[in-house]
C-alpha cells in the first residue's frame, strides 16, 4: 500500500471534527421538517448520522478532515430534502448500533447490512446493495483464490462486520475438513486492516466490493481481488426501533432523491452504479 493512500485512510477519527467525532454537513433547510413530531430528532433542525468514517468510497475524511464519500453525500441530500442540516458522528462500527440506541445520533448511514438479527433492534430503509470481497497483493503467489482457499492463511478484516463473519464461517469449514483454521486478524478500523496487507503482516484483506474497488483505483497494479464477490446483501439506513416518524420521513426523502436524479448522480460519481437499489 502506498504511503499516500494509507495516510488518507488513516485520517479517520483524527482531529478536525470535534471531540465526539461530529461534523456538520452542508445541507440547507428547505423541506418538510416541521411535519416531524417534537422529540423525533436528537437535536431540533439537525439530522445526525452515526457512521464509521473509514471506508472509502462511502465514508472517509478528505485532507482537510471533512467527511466525504457516497454515503456522506446521500445523507446530506436526505437531510436537505427534509429541510434539515446533516451532522456526522464518527463512530466505531462495532459500537454503532449501541450508539444509535443511546441516542448519540438519529440514524445510522454506514453500509450497515440488513440482517435478521439487526432487524430485531433497528428499523431499516434499504438504499443500496453490497457484497464482500477478498483482496491480496497483485504479485501474490500464496495460492489464495477466494474464501474457500484461506485455510491456514492470515486474513485481516474489520471488527463487527459481516465480512468478518464470513471469514469465521470459512474457518469453520476449513477445520471441519481437517485443514488449518483461517488466522483471522480483526481491527477497529477497516483502514487498519488494509494497512496490515500493505505492510505484509497478513496474506489477504476482507472488505466490501466498494472499498476494494476504490483501493485498486487509487493504487492500480498493487492489489487484486480473488474469487467471486460473496454474500450480496441490501444495506440500509437504520433508525431506532419504533421511531416510525423518522423512519417514514427518511423513506420519503430517499424516494425524493431517487426521483430527482440525485441518487443516481451520487452513485455514478463514486462508480457505484452496479450497487444501485431501485426506488
Amino acid at each position: 500500500m502506498g504511503a499516500a493512500l494509507v495516510a488518507g485512510l488513516a485520517l479517520t477519527g483524527c482531529g478536525g471534527s470535534g471531540q465526539d467525532g461530529s461534523a456538520a454537513g452542508t445541507a440547507s433547510a428547505s423541506g418538510p421538517a416541521g411535519s416531524l413530531p417534537d422529540g423525533t430528532l436528537v437535536k431540533a433542525g439537525e439530522l445526525s448520522f452515526c457512521a464509521d468514517i473509514s471506508a472509502p468510497p462511502l465514508t472517509f475524511y478528505d485532507p482537510s478532515q471533512k467527511p466525504v464519500g457516497a454515503e456522506i453525500e446521500l445523507g446530506d441530500a436526505l437531510a436537505k430534502s427534509l429541510g434539515l442540516t446533516a451532522a456526522w458522528k464518527n463512530t466505531a462500527f462495532a459500537g454503532i448500533i449501541p450508539a444509535l440506541q443511546g441516542k448519540q445520533c438519529d440514524a445510522i448511514l454506514s453500509q450497515l447490512f440488513i440482517k435478521p438479527e439487526r432487524e430485531k433492534v433497528v428499523d431499516f430503509v434499504p438504499y443500496m446493495y453490497s457484497s464482500g470481497a477478498l483482496m491480496v497483493k497483485a504479485a501474490d503467489d500464496k495460492g489464495i483464490g477466494g474464501l474457500d482457499t484461506t485455510c491456514g492463511h492470515r486474513v485481516a478484516a474489520q471488527t463487527g462486520t459481516t465480512v468478518a463473519s464470513f471469514l469465521q464461517e470459512a474457518s469453520k469449514t476449513c477445520t471441519s475438513q481437517g485443514k488449518q483454521k483461517v488466522d483471522i486478524r480483526l481491527f477497529a478500523k477497516d483502514s487498519d486492516a488494509l494497512q496490515q496487507l500493505s505492510v505484509g503482516l497478513v496474506d489477504a484483506y476482507g472488505t466490501t466490493v466498494e472499498t476494494a474497488g476504490y483501493v485498486m483505483t487509487q493504487k492500480p497494479g498493487e492489489y487484486k481481488t480473488v474469487g467471486k464477490p460473496y454474500g450480496q446483501i441490501k444495506t440500509g439506513i437504520a433508525t431506532i426501533k419504533g421511531n416510525t416518524a423518522l423512519h417514514d420521513a427518511i423513506a420519503k426523502a430517499l424516494a425524493s432523491v431517487h426521483q430527482d436524479g440525485t441518487y443516481d448522480s451520487i452513485l455514478k460519481k463514486w462508480n457505484l452504479t452496479d450497487d444501485a437499489l431501485s426506488s
